[in-house]
């Protein structure tokens, strides 16, 4: 009895992480996420949550389980200023994470001080589409090619979907320069898979010049 109500309060303590953790992975996280890492995620968040509220008022756990003439009995504070704060807390910092993931903010300063050569994002998929913001050329198995704005994308490359709008067929067949360079496809988008994908080239911006390093 005492190691299961040790570990009911174990998991009470766990809970702000677990609920943090969830938030980060519903908003931010794509692919499964193993139990091992859901763990130190929930120990992580736990920490930072119990560090900050700790920092502006004395704390108590939210919820904890005491043996009462041998029965458990399940209390939560009475302090409403540390559940709310609390909960403000929980929903925040997955979100501030969050952000920082997605931008890439903390990875790009490590990279400027010749840290680390790594992004945030799990694969190059991604950090192409997320960092090149300009028009693309998708040339097609069949031969045939594309030029589109990819404002859709699959996260998992495996998937590998690309929406492209306003959608143009190349001209590779012209003969002067008359000749039109894109044939307009007059609908609003392809949703191509890259199953059908043999390439994508991702165009200059105008007046842009390749001899300046991004």
């Amino acid at each position: 009895m005492t190691l299961s109500i040790e570990a009911l309060n174990i998991l009470m303590l766990l809970l702000p992480g677990l609920m943090s953790g969830q938030i980060f992975y519903s908003f931010f996280q794509t692919g499964e996420v193993t139990v091992p890492k859901r763990l130190l995620d929930a120990l992580l968040f736990s920490f930072v949550t119990y560090l900050l509220v700790s920092t502006f008022m004395p704390w108590e756990p939210l919820a904890q389980v005491k043996l009462t003439s041998g029965r458990p009995d399940y209390l939560v504070t009475g302090n409403a200023k540390i559940i709310w704060f609390s909960f403000a807390i929980i929903l925040l910092v997955p979100i501030a994470v969050g952000f920082l993931y997605h931008t890439d903010l903390i990875h790009t300063v490590l990279r400027k001080c010749k840290i680390t050569t790594k992004t945030s994002r799990k694969n190059t998929w991604n950090d192409a589409f997320l960092t090149q913001d300009r028009y693309v050329i998708v040339s097609l198995k069949d031969g045939r090619r594309i030029r589109g704005y990819p404002t859709m994308f699959s996260t998992d490359p495996e998937e590998g979907f690309v929406y492209l709008y306003n959608p143009a067929w190349v001209n590779d067949d012209k003969e002067n320069d008359n000749d039109p360079n894109y044939f307009e496809s007059n609908c609003h988008g392809f949703l191509l898979n890259r199953d059908n994908i043999e390439l994508i080239e991702f165009t200059l911006n105008p007046g842009e010049n390749l001899s300046v390093k991004p």
